[in-house]
């Protein structure tokens, strides 16, 4: 299990989160593709985020590697061994989450089916915002640039909602 700071929670990608100025844009090559392209408004590519087997994945962008787990219905994003951000489901909800991350709480709730995902503080205040395509082969990504955590989130929520799409259309063709 890995420890939580709020000191790696807001220095881990801080100079990609000011470059990135608040959007960027995930693309697959396929619509069960492992492996999702982050791109830039000026669509240069900055990372990766690949998804494992278990629902598990890795998030690559410049020097940093950052890891999401699963267990149960709590998750976690971790960075050099430190856990990040942390989240769990909120009641009997599997859509509405409960992330922290550094020092800040935030409400999430997803829907795969629409392809939607947003995150806010309890206050109302925006931090991150996804949108995808039909086929969930491409997504919009929003997020407060000012927040420290927002990138964080946003890539978690990408993590979450892709994951999401790809259990249940996986589950539904074995039927």
């Amino acid at each position: 299990m890995m420890s939580c700071t709020p000191s790696t929670a807001t220095f881990w990608g801080h100079k990609l989160q000011q470059n990135l100025a608040g959007s960027f844009t995930a693309r697959s090559s396929g619509f069960f593709a492992s492996e999702l392209s982050l791109l830039t408004l000026g669509v240069e590519e900055f990372g990766t985020l690949r998804l494992g087997r278990m629902g598990d994945a890795q998030f690559q962008a410049e020097s940093f590697v950052a890891a999401f787990e699963t267990s149960g219905k709590r998750y976690s994003m971790g960075v050099d061994g430190r856990e990040i951000l942390a989240a769990h489901s909120k009641g009997y909800s599997t859509d509405k989450l409960e992330i922290f991350c550094g020092d800040q709480t935030y409400e999430a709730q997803i829907s795969p089916f629409r392809n939607l995902a947003l995150a806010s503080q309890p206050a109302g205040e925006k931090t991150a915002h996804l949108s995808g395509g039909l086929t969930g082969r491409s997504y919009e990504v929003l997020f407060a640039a000012e927040d420290r955590c927002a990138l964080s989130v946003a890539v978690f929520l990408l993590w979450r909602i892709v994951a999401a799409r790809r259990h249940a259309y996986r589950a539904g063709g074995a039927m």
